[in-house]
């Protein structure tokens, strides 16, 4: 049976917004809570920011992503987990497509991924174990959406918030996310000043 709970947004979008000019390694250079671990960009748009929205698969049938994304909205982000079939691929070109059409902004996933060449063609960022031939069937056994899902030995719930690029991924709940931006947006502010400090050095140099 699908057990399908409403989608929980519990930080505000302009809190979500402050985020949209921090990296990750920023993030990491004062916290290792919340980071992803074993889930990497798998496409070249890699920067991904957005809500959480969860979804627990039921073996190695997908049908639930279905509902997942009918009941989507924009600026939303599929975490999808597969607890015991990693090596299954859950999502690939038409999901991603039709994620689009509903303005879903990227998927993060434990398990696997197919259609790459397609998804590398996509502005769509997909964070995910790896790529794989063998996918999800649709054989609607159920799952679960917006329930507390695990990624990477990490809880995850309906309404956290995702920021991802090129080097890694965070997830991170609502006090996670107010407690750390005024300290990562001084550390980024701290950085480029070394960094032009640095760069002027470097130019003197090769006078």
């Amino acid at each position: 049976m699908l057990e399908l709970n409403p989608s929980s947004r519990s930080i505000p979008q302009d809190l979500v917004e402050r985020y949209r000019a921090v990296d990750t390694s920023s993030i990491g250079h004062l916290t290792t809570e919340g980071y992803i671990r074993n889930i990497k960009a798998q496409t070249k748009c890699s920067r991904l920011l957005g809500h959480v929205v969860t979804v627990t698969l039921h073996g190695t049938d997908g049908s639930a992503l279905y509902h997942a994304l009918i009941n989507s909205r924009p600026g939303d982000v599929l975490v999808i987990s597969m607890p015991n079939h990693a090596e299954y691929a859950c999502w690939g070109e038409l999901r991603t497509i039709a994620a689009m059409i509903k303005g879903v902004v990227g998927i993060v996933t434990n398990a696997c991924v197919t259609d790459i060449r397609a998804l590398q063609d996509l502005p769509f960022p997909v964070f995910a174990k790896g790529m794989s031939s063998v996918t999800t069937q649709k054989s609607d056994l159920g799952g679960k959406i917006n329930t507390p899902a695990v990624i990477d030995s990490q809880e995850i719930h309906p309404g956290d918030m995702v920021i991802g690029d090129e080097d890694g991924l965070f997830i991170l709940s609502p006090d996670q996310s107010a407690r750390l931006i005024d300290p990562v947006l001084e550390k980024q502010a701290q950085d480029e000043r070394k960094r032009l400090e640095l760069l002027a050095k470097l130019a003197e140099s090769r006078r």
